[in-house]
């Protein structure tokens, strides 16, 4: 067993309650508990991160954060703080299931790929230079601040916001292990994603195109078996401009809706321009989605 006892126990009403809290009441969640392990469970994070959806292992001071039955733990090397229960007994049964759980995870650890992905947490006010600081919620937070606060948190990740500056460098960090496979030390490469990232746009928006284009020919075949055709919005779109939204719903470049349409690749680019223009959009995607969604085409 790797973990054998515990020691230096202790049970507190954590100074964040409320001082109007019930501390009679048997139910009430005031309790915070600390105690000490009998060994260095450092080698152990990288598989807890990697065993536990929602653990987040951070750099400095080295340890991990997890929910385990329910209650909020943080681990360091051999001191496990856990928060909140309802009394110091349940504080206590608490402490024989994880360490339970952290024998488990040590008795496992080969059948387990570990995560060595560690947070350095930022300052909030640096991460939030970075930001737009426009308070837009396209990255589905209220504000930049609470934006940046999640990131700090290691919430979510910085590529939610899409006004975000581009970064300067990006960094591969990979291990290097011992041969009993414990972590030794790391390199770190400098690597570029950019390409990745516009091939997986292309791939994204390539996607859209194709579903906006089945919905199109669902649609029309609908249309063409109901003797009631309904009056529909084209957006002023003239009928050749319907005819190059078509080509770009199914997802033709300019080049191939010039040869299509026996018109110059400039002829196409104004039609896309009043195509833009006329139903407020922004880029070819939003113009296909849009114009499945009104019956255009």
């Amino acid at each position: 067993m790797f973990i054998k006892k515990y020691s230096e126990f202790q049970c507190i009403i954590s100074t964040f309650i409320h001082p109007l809290s019930d501390v009679e009441t048997p139910r009430s969640k005031i309790w915070s508990a600390s105690f000490r392990l009998d060994q260095d469970v450092c080698p152990l994070f990288p598989y807890i991160n990697a065993a536990l959806d929602e653990a987040v292992y951070y750099e400095k001071p080295e340890h991990v954060r997890f929910l385990f039955d329910g209650y909020r733990c943080f681990l360091y090397p051999d001191i496990i703080v856990a928060h909140f229960f309802e009394s110091k007994i349940a504080a206590k049964d608490f402490i024989a299931g994880l360490i339970d759980f952290l024998n488990d995870i040590h008795s496992q650890k080969e059948n387990i790929r570990p995560n060595y992905d560690q947070i350095k947490q930022v300052p909030i006010i640096d991460i939030l230079k970075i930001l737009p600081k426009t308070n837009c919620q396209k990255c589905g937070y209220l504000s930049c601040m609470a934006f940046a606060a999640a990131i700090s948190k290691g919430k979510v990740s910085v590529d939610k916001c899409p006004d975000i500056v581009s970064p300067i460098n990006e960094n591969a960090v990979y291990p290097i292990f011992d041969n009993n496979g414990n972590l030794l030390n790391s390199v770190s490469l400098q690597i570029n994603t950019s390409k990745l990232k516009n091939q997986i746009q292309e791939q994204h928006e390539q996607i859209l195109m194709l579903e906006a284009s089945l919905r199109t020919n669902t649609q029309n075949k609908k249309q063409s078996d109901s003797p009631l055709v309904s009056e529909k919005n084209n957006f002023g779109l003239t009928n050749r401009e319907i005819e190059v939204l078509k080509l770009i719903a199914q997802g033709y470049t300019n080049n191939e809706i010039s040869t299509i349409l026996f018109i110059s690749p400039h002829t196409v680019k104004s039609h896309m321009i009043n195509i833009f223009n006329k139903l407020s959009v922004n880029d070819r995607t939003h113009a296909a989605v849009l114009a499945t969604r009104n019956d255009i085409i």
